[in-house]
Formats: C-alpha cells, sequence, structure tokens
C-alpha cells in the first residue's frame, strides 16, 4: 500500500467491517471521518486508561496486543470498556493481511467483551513490522480500585495459570514447521491452545473480591521482571521459592531448545496478587476452574530473594525480554 492514510475503500472494507462487538456504553464508535469516539459512563465511576505499544509481526501479536490491554486494566479493578487501535504498517503490508489483524483483534475484543471504539491507520517506509498502539479505557467504582488498597510485610504473592505461555504462544507460531521436526503435534497444538489463556480478566475480578492489595499483568520481561518491577512500585522487599513458580512443561522445553530462559519470557495471561491469605485466593480460583500458586511473600526492607532449594540468590535488574533473542 502506499504511504500516508490508508484510502476510505479500504478503511470501510477492511478495518471498520471487521469490527463486530459492541458495547452499550461506546455511544459513538469507529467511523470513516470519526475523529473521536464518544462514552457514556455511569456517575461516581474513575476513568481508567491504559496504553501499550506491541510489534505485531502476525494477527496473533495483534490480538495479544488487545489481550494485554484487558489485562492492564484488569489490574488496576477496572472493567475495560473500550479500546482503540493505532496502526502504522510498512508500506508491504497487503490489505489481507490488514483485514486478518482486523479480525483477530476483534475477536479478542469479543473475548473480553469490549468495543474497539476508533483509531488511526497509516502506511509508512520508515517502519519494517507493523506497530501497534492499544488505548484501553475502562471505569472503576472507589470499592474496586486498587489505588486505596495498600501493600505490607507478611502479605502473600500468588501466581495465576502458568508463566511464559505467552513467548512460547508466539514462538511456536513463528517457528512451527521448525518445531514440527522435534516435537509431536499434540504438544505444540497444547501451546497453541494457550491463547484461550491470555485474559486475566476472570482471576482479576476474583481477586478484588477477596480483598487482594495489588495486582500485576506479567507480560514483557515474565515473572522476574514482573517481580522486580512490583517490588519497585510498591517500595517492599520479596521473598520467592523459585520451584514453587507454575510451569508448564511444554514451555520448559521450547526454552530448552532455543536456550531461553523461561523465567524472563513473556507471561501475559499470567496475574501476580498480593493478599494476606494466598492459600484462600488460591481455593476461590481453583473453584473457578484457574489454577494458581503461592510463590512466595512480601517482607520489610528492599532486598529481593530468590530461594531455590539450598541455594538464595537476589533478583537481578531484568533485561530485555528473552522473545527478542527469537527475532520473530
Amino acid at each position: 500500500m502506499k504511504t500516508g492514510k490508508v484510502p476510505v475503500n479500504i478503511l470501510k472494507r477492511s478495518i471498520i467491517n471487521e469490527i463486530k462487538q459492541k458495547n452499550k456504553e461506546v455511544f459513538k464508535g469507529a467511523g470513516v471521518g470519526a475523529d473521536y469516539a464518544l462514552l457514556r459512563l455511569k456517575a461516581l465511576e474513575d476513568i481508567v486508561v491504559t496504553t501499550n505499544i506491541y510489534e505485531a509481526s502476525n494477527s496473533l501479536s495483534a490480538a495479544l496486543a488487545v489481550y494485554k490491554a484487558g489485562n492492564n486494566m484488569a489490574c488496576s479493578g477496572a472493567v475495560l470498556i473500550a479500546v482503540t487501535v493505532s496502526m502504522t504498517l510498512p508500506v508491504e503490508f497487503q490489505e489481507s493481511e490488514l483485514k486478518a489483524y482486523m479480525k483477530a483483534m476483534d475477536d479478542a475484543a469479543e473475548k473480553l467483551q469490549v468495543e474497539i471504539a476508533g483509531g488511526d491507520t497509516r502506511i509508512s517506509e520508515n517502519v519494517q513490522v507493523p506497530i501497534l498502539t492499544v488505548t484501553g479505557i475502562g471505569r472503576v467504582s472507589a470499592e474496586n480500585s486498587m489505588e486505596e488498597r495498600k501493600v505490607c510485610a507478611g502479605q502473600e504473592l500468588v501466581v495465576s495459570k502458568w508463566i511464559g505461555m505467552e513467548g512460547a504462544l508466539l514462538i511456536v507460531n513463528a517457528k512451527e514447521e521448525e518445531l514440527q521436526n522435534r516435537y509431536p503435534y499434540a504438544m505444540l497444538d497444547r501451546v497453541m491452545a494457550m491463547e484461550h489463556e491470555m485474559t486475566v480478566l476472570l482471576e482479576a475480578a476474583t481477586a478484588v473480591k477477596s480483598e487482594v492489595s495489588a495486582m500485576h499483568d506479567l507480560s514483557e520481561g515474565g515473572i522476574l521482571g514482573g517481580l522486580w518491577e512490583f517490588a519497585g512500585k510498591h517500595g517492599v522487599g520479596l521473598e520467592i521459592d523459585i520451584k514453587k513458580i507454575p510451569v508448564k512443561q511444554e514451555v520448559i522445553e521450547i526454552c530448552e531448545y532455543f536456550e531461553l530462559n523461561p523465567y524472563a519470557l513473556r507471561s501475559g495471561g499470567s496475574l501476580l496478587m498480593a493478599v494476606n491469605n494466598g492459600s484462600n485466593l488460591v481455593w476461590e480460583l481453583n473453584k473457578l476452574g484457574i489454577e494458581a500458586s503461592v510463590i512466595g511473600r512480601i517482607t520489610d526492607g528492599n532486598d529481593r530473594i530468590i530461594r531455590n532449594q539450598e541455594e538464595t540468590r537476589y533478583l537481578d535488574l531484568p533485561q530485555a525480554d528473552e522473545i527478542y533473542k527469537m527475532k520473530i
């Protein structure tokens, strides 16, 4: 496609027409010539806004960008209402690809029960892969907001589902042909099925009711990066048992094959939560069919300790996510 704005006929055909999911709180949404979206919300609720940028080399990555907006929103205790999507596409990008991206994003929005309320799409010679900027807009009541809740020493840390899922999903999607020569199809299919685990909305809503003190979406940087950011944000120390961090065998095998650290691999779909009684929260999540594990506790001071049986070390300043070693 030519540089500049996407032509109106393509905008209608492959972007606007692909937005099927609607939300009653979006009074005015995406459309040709629409420069804004209008939301009508309930009184006495705060507005929450999140933004993330995703290098979306395929339609799966586009869907993950929408899931991430929902997960970021859930960490505040808010309900996601709508997202806007800004896309900067390379000149060689085809309309068929654009349509596939929009379908993947709208399918993700449908699972989150939100609407793609608007955005902007441009073609640029300055990008090699599509760059997506997804902004999430949500609402939260005072009783559900995380802002007034406090993290303190003695609380336990709970992780939902399994770490490394997002990274493993991206790797198998990009390297499936190579991996088929080493692993059975059934194993690779189990990894691809992890796309259904990418939202944390249900566990976040359950955690809010269970009086969780804070939540953190484990995406970029994996569990190690997430723990570092969590401790820094709340000014606390951590003591973590690495053996208790949940990780699927499929993720471990893929990481071993490509010589990656699963603990520093994108972990979208997994949520880190601080709560007074971790076992109770795990029980509540298990009742809903959501796996969860207590992995450690919050301590006084600033020490961020990782224990591996008899070995003890300090958490290192996180480096770039392991996914970037794959160049996918």
